[in-house]
Protein backbone atom coordinates (compact mmCIF):
# COMPACT_ATOMS: atom_id res chain seq x y z
CA UNK A 1 0.00 0.00 0.00
CA UNK A 2 2.91 2.41 0.55
CA UNK A 3 1.46 3.34 3.85
CA UNK A 4 2.95 2.27 7.39
CA UNK A 5 0.37 2.87 9.99
CA UNK A 6 2.79 2.71 13.31
CA UNK A 7 1.11 3.71 15.87
CA UNK A 8 -2.01 1.51 15.06
CA UNK A 9 0.18 -1.63 14.52
CA UNK A 10 1.72 -1.04 17.57
CA UNK A 11 -1.30 -0.16 19.59
CA UNK A 12 -3.01 -3.95 18.27
CA UNK A 13 0.11 -5.86 18.91
CA UNK A 14 0.26 -4.12 22.80
CA UNK A 15 -3.33 -5.36 22.88
CA UNK A 16 -1.97 -9.06 22.67
CA UNK A 17 1.19 -8.76 24.34
CA UNK A 18 0.92 -6.07 27.52
CA UNK A 19 4.48 -4.45 28.05
CA UNK A 20 5.48 -5.33 24.57
CA UNK A 21 6.79 -1.88 24.34
CA UNK A 22 7.44 -0.09 27.46
CA UNK A 23 9.48 2.87 26.89
CA UNK A 24 9.72 6.13 24.28
CA UNK A 25 12.82 5.11 23.49
CA UNK A 26 11.51 1.64 22.47
CA UNK A 27 8.92 3.26 20.22
CA UNK A 28 11.36 5.97 18.58
CA UNK A 29 13.49 2.35 17.69
CA UNK A 30 10.49 0.97 15.73
CA UNK A 31 10.50 4.47 13.89
CA UNK A 32 14.06 4.12 13.46
CA UNK A 33 13.97 0.94 12.17
CA UNK A 34 11.36 1.23 9.84
CA UNK A 35 12.59 4.10 7.75
CA UNK A 36 16.46 1.66 7.63
CA UNK A 37 13.81 -0.95 6.34
CA UNK A 38 11.95 1.16 3.69
CA UNK A 39 15.33 3.18 2.78
CA UNK A 40 17.93 0.31 2.54
CA UNK A 41 15.82 -2.75 1.54
CA UNK A 42 16.78 -5.80 1.63
CA UNK A 43 20.84 -6.18 1.89
CA UNK A 44 21.72 -8.96 4.04
CA UNK A 45 24.29 -11.77 1.61
CA UNK A 46 24.50 -15.54 1.76
CA UNK A 47 27.81 -16.07 3.06
CA UNK A 48 28.77 -18.50 0.29
CA UNK A 49 27.92 -15.45 -2.04
CA UNK A 50 29.55 -12.60 0.16
CA UNK A 51 32.64 -12.45 -1.57
CA UNK A 52 31.64 -12.33 -5.54
CA UNK A 53 28.90 -9.93 -4.14
CA UNK A 54 31.37 -7.87 -2.29
CA UNK A 55 33.43 -7.47 -5.43
CA UNK A 56 30.30 -6.29 -8.04
CA UNK A 57 29.16 -3.63 -4.67
CA UNK A 58 33.02 -2.34 -5.02
CA UNK A 59 33.08 -1.39 -8.45
CA UNK A 60 32.84 2.21 -9.66
CA UNK A 61 29.78 2.50 -11.87
CA UNK A 62 31.07 4.99 -14.63
CA UNK A 63 27.74 7.20 -14.85
CA UNK A 64 27.32 7.97 -11.32
CA UNK A 65 31.61 7.79 -10.65
CA UNK A 66 30.37 5.71 -7.28
CA UNK A 67 29.75 2.44 -6.22
CA UNK A 68 26.75 0.40 -4.84
CA UNK A 69 28.83 -0.39 -1.44
CA UNK A 70 29.13 4.08 -0.92
CA UNK A 71 25.48 4.41 -2.47
CA UNK A 72 24.42 1.96 0.77
CA UNK A 73 27.30 3.52 3.16
CA UNK A 74 25.75 7.49 2.42
CA UNK A 75 21.88 5.89 2.74
CA UNK A 76 22.76 4.44 6.19
CA UNK A 77 24.91 7.57 7.30
CA UNK A 78 20.82 9.61 6.15
CA UNK A 79 19.27 7.64 8.91
CA UNK A 80 22.25 6.90 11.47
CA UNK A 81 21.50 9.56 13.92
CA UNK A 82 24.84 11.63 14.86
CA UNK A 83 25.75 12.66 18.23
CA UNK A 84 26.40 15.69 19.82
CA UNK A 85 29.73 16.83 20.81
CA UNK A 86 28.18 16.84 24.50
CA UNK A 87 27.27 12.60 23.99
CA UNK A 88 31.32 12.13 23.71
CA UNK A 89 32.51 14.21 26.61
CA UNK A 90 34.86 11.46 27.96
CA UNK A 91 36.56 10.64 24.45
CA UNK A 92 36.98 14.41 24.24
CA UNK A 93 39.25 14.69 27.68
CA UNK A 94 42.61 15.60 27.15
CA UNK A 95 43.75 12.20 28.66
CA UNK A 96 41.66 10.31 26.45
CA UNK A 97 42.41 12.46 22.98
CA UNK A 98 45.61 10.26 22.01
CA UNK A 99 43.37 6.71 22.26
CA UNK A 100 40.76 7.87 19.82
CA UNK A 101 41.73 6.27 16.27
CA UNK A 102 39.78 9.52 14.60
CA UNK A 103 38.04 12.37 16.36
CA UNK A 104 35.75 11.85 13.29
CA UNK A 105 34.73 8.54 15.17
CA UNK A 106 33.93 9.04 18.88
CA UNK A 107 32.25 6.60 21.16
CA UNK A 108 29.08 8.09 23.51
CA UNK A 109 29.19 8.53 26.97
CA UNK A 110 26.90 5.68 27.98
CA UNK A 111 27.74 3.32 25.58
CA UNK A 112 31.82 3.08 26.97
CA UNK A 113 33.00 0.01 28.48
CA UNK A 114 34.91 0.06 31.44
CA UNK A 115 38.25 -1.49 31.82
CA UNK A 116 40.47 -2.60 34.12
CA UNK A 117 44.04 -2.51 34.06
CA UNK A 118 46.77 -4.89 35.82
CA UNK A 119 49.80 -2.35 35.11
CA UNK A 120 48.47 0.18 37.94
CA UNK A 121 47.44 2.57 34.50
CA UNK A 122 44.62 4.73 36.05
CA UNK A 123 43.07 5.64 32.55
CA UNK A 124 40.30 2.69 31.98
CA UNK A 125 39.28 4.74 28.33
CA UNK A 126 39.43 2.51 25.42
CA UNK A 127 37.66 3.81 21.89
CA UNK A 128 35.06 1.54 21.58
CA UNK A 129 31.46 1.15 22.24
CA UNK A 130 29.11 -1.72 24.26
CA UNK A 131 25.94 -2.07 22.05
CA UNK A 132 23.04 -4.54 22.98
Amino acid sequence: EGVVDIYNCVKTLCSRRINMIQTEEQYVFIHDAILEACLCGETSIPASEFKPTYKEMVRIEPQSNSSQLREEFQTLNSVTPHLDVEECSIALLPRNRERNRSMDVLPPDRCLPFLISVDGDSNNYINAALTD
